[in-house]
């Protein structure tokens, strides 16, 4: 068994299960009793709901969100939305920004695998402006794609057994995407934008 990695980093745990605009009791009884009862929307206008697994505050006043993650570490340094995979750390951290403004300055956002599947590892995305383009890019795919509109499943290999539509769509959605017209499939080019959008902002982010 992989031992923990320790990270010196002086924040502190603060905030547990903040939630925003839940839905049903349970979510409402679980939630930090600091959550806020509605949605939070973003400047780049996408309306957000959920819940951030925990808020930490540094001595300093400035806070990090991070978001739990129990399988095998599928993140690399660098990344911010990974082409529209991984979206909690910059939408939880923006989210926070909003919920806190004025009061705290949020640092980033971090995925935290928190298991020896994991490895023990951790991700960081910094809220700076490359993090706020990227969200602001992906705002305006979807939106796009939306307004057509045209918003087809087109599910990446091997993506379907991590969804929880599953049940909805079936086993065989990801056959039945490759039998469609090629165009339009605006998730599938959504995805390739986004990654090439993630790319040329990570590698100025690696180059800091």
């Amino acid at each position: 068994m992989s031992a923990p990695k320790v990270f010196i980093s002086y924040y502190v745990p603060w905030r547990f299960e903040l939630s925003f605009g839940p839905s049903g009791d349970a979510k409402r009884r679980q939630a930090d009793s600091h959550s806020s009862a509605k949605p939070v929307d973003l400047d780049c206008g996408i309306q957000v709901r959920g819940s951030i697994d925990l808020v930490e505050r540094h001595p300093s006043g400035h806070i990090r969100i991070s978001d739990h993650k129990t399988g095998k570490a599928n993140g690399e340094d660098g990344q911010i939305i990974a082409g529209g995979k991984s979206l909690q750390p910059a939408l939880y951290a923006l989210v926070a920004e909003k919920l806190f403004h004025g009061e705290l300055k949020v640092d980033c956002g971090r995925l935290y695998f928190c298991t020896s599947t994991g490895g023990f590892t951790e991700v960081i995305v910094p809220l700076d402006q490359y993090t706020r383009k990227s969200i602001a890019q992906l705002a305006a795919i979807v939106g796009e794609a939306l307004d057509k509109p045209c918003l087809p499943a087109a599910p990446a290999e091997k993506q379907c057994a991590w969804c929880d539509y599953q049940p909805i769509c079936g086993p065989y959605e990801e056959q039945r995407a490759r039998r469609k017209p090629k165009e339009p499939l605006a998730p599938r080019r959504l995805e390739e934008k986004l990654y090439r959008h993630d790319a040329v902002l990570s590698e100025r982010f690696r180059r800091r």
